[in-house]
């Protein structure tokens, strides 16, 4: 999980939902609901390369625009469908967040294989010599430099903030010393080096497709680059369509690593609360849900054509808090707001209805064996539902919870506690989940609302501009210690969200 822009710095999250529960192949997401139907594209598929075969899978949101680098990349299906399957990146996490080689490099960088050096601070990573763009050029330390300019220069660009160091870039150069070479040297140690081109939401761009851009090439801006297209790809897909109605990959067959099963993978926007009728009625070959939405109907269980799969995963479904915010800004409303919080019942009752194994995630934005963060009993297990404990912290914080034995709400200076949840549109899971909170906190005399909004406003405006109280959304830890734990990592330390 990486921040998505300045604003967000300031965030807290409590894990609400323990994802347990996800995709097959240890993609991403907390769960996945591939079905192939017997009356769909997908089931009749030839098992070879270039035959011809074809899927298509439903998106629960829609990307407003192409650019990696401003704005347009918060949508997460960006990173689903488009960082996933075209843009190179130097590094990724496995599902089991180990950090791990992408097929662009030769091995990650150590400080056993010279690849790290501390003083001064220097990652330098060795490009696989197989590793060509789709129109054949090789991809070289030059298209990595090109990508940090890019991302300095770009106009609306939302790749600096998260890496800076109180307004200045961690990188003072990137450094070709032979094209196979690329060494980046920094301010000083930085501990997410491996989220900057590389990780979950990291890039590298093709310099050469850009000649044209203004500010070439070493000062490019390129805000309006992205047009409706991807000009370039060094991953498995080329983008050979996209509009507001579906985005078409096709095969790269110019790809050095392992190659894709079909030929072409189109995706549709689907509403989550649509997908399973939309997966039924063979319009799509899979759905892949990367929270729990919906649980399948008793008919979609007893269709034999169909099917379900999940397991665990890397993302968690948490509440972030905006510590901006005059009520949430309160360490003791936030740690009352733990104890008010019944996990369980939310685990229980969202990603419980289709994996029975889902239990609440105590590990912060960790997920629980995945990495060397979380310990056996994680720092959040202290905070179990305990209703009259959040009423004693919410009445040192001057809250009046008088009224609570009879229905009321705890109040201040004649006003009652009323925070609102925003998430997005039409997400069934999420939903619920606030419904179930809300019942929980309610014994605790703490009124929940729930605000749902388009995913592309809740993460390219309300969440980068801090317009929110709580936020309920996915989010994928990755690698970030030194921005996630300030201090002991307990309920009223502040996390840093995406």
């Amino acid at each position: 999980m990486r921040p998505r822009s300045g604003s967000l710095a300031g965030c807290m999250a409590v894990v609400v939902l323990l994802v347990a529960t996800a995709c097959t192949g240890g993609g991403s997401g907390s769960l996945a609901t591939p079905g192939a139907a017997s009356r769909s594209r997908a089931a009749s598929a030839p098992p070879c390369h270039g035959c011809g075969s074809t899927v298509v899978a439903a998106a629960g949101s829609w990307p407003k625009c192409l650019n990696p680098i401003t704005s347009c990349a918060d949508d997460p299906w960006y990173r689903y469908m488009f960082k996933a399957l075209v843009f190179p990146r130097l590094t990724q996490w496995s599902s089991q967040m180990d950090l791990e080689a992408s097929p662009l490099i030769t091995e990650v960088p150590s400080a056993a294989n010279d690849g790290i050096t501390q003083k001064p601070f220097t990652v330098t990573y060795h490009l696989n010599p197989k590793a060509v763009w789709a129109d054949g050029t090789p991809i070289t330390c030059d298209d990595v430099a090109f990508t940090w300019a890019a991302m300095l220069n770009t106009t609306g660009t939302i790749q600096i903030a998260p890496f800076d160091f109180g307004g200045a870039p961690p990188l003072t150069k990137v450094e070709c010393p032979v094209p196979g070479t690329v060494k980046l040297d920094f301010v000083k140690i930085f501990v997410p080096w491996p989220n900057l081109f590389g990780g979950a939401d990291g890039f590298v761009l093709e310099k050469r497709v850009f000649a044209d851009a203004p500010g070439f090439p070493d000062r490019p801006d390129l805000k309006d680059a992205f047009a409706g297209s991807i000009p370039f790809s060094g991953a498995p897909w080329v983008l050979k369509q996209w509009g507001g109605d579906q985005a078409v990959f096709v095969r790269n067959a110019r790809y050095w690593d392992r190659k894709p099963s079909f030929d072409q993978i189109s995706f549709i926007p689907k509403a989550t609360t649509d997908q399973e009728a939309a997966l039924r009625g063979a319009d799509v070959d899979l759905v892949f849900q990367p929270a729990p939405t919906a649980t399948p109907s008793a008919g979609f269980r007893s269709d034999s054509s169909l099917g379900v799969a999940t397991g665990p995963d890397s993302h968690v479904d948490a509440l972030w808090f905006n510590l901006d915010d005059p009520v949430v800004g309160d360490p003791g409303i936030r740690q009352a707001l733990a104890y008010a919080f019944d996990r369980d019942v939310v685990a229980q009752g969202v990603p419980g209805l289709i994996d029975p194994n889902a239990k609440r995630d105590d590990c912060g934005p960790w997920v629980p064996r995945q990495g060397p963060w979380c310990p056996a009993s994680g720092s959040f297990a202290a905070y179990s539902y305990d209703a009259a404990r959040a009423m004693t912290l919410l009445q040192r914080a001057g809250y009046d919870c008088s009224a609570v034995a009879d229905g009321g709400l705890c109040t201040k200076n004649g006003r009652p506690l009323t925070i609102t949840v925003s998430t997005t549109i039409g997400d069934v899971g999420r939903a619920t989940a606030v419904s179930l909170l809300e019942t929980s906190a309610l014994a605790a005399g703490v009124d929940i609302q729930l605000q749902t909004y388009p995913s592309t406003e809740l993460f390219s405006e309300r969440l980068p501009k801090g317009a929110f109280q709580v936020a309920l959304y996915t989010g994928d830890p990755g690698v970030w210690p030194q921005a996630y734990y300030e201090g002991d990592p307990s309920v009223s330390s502040m996390f840093t969200s995406y």
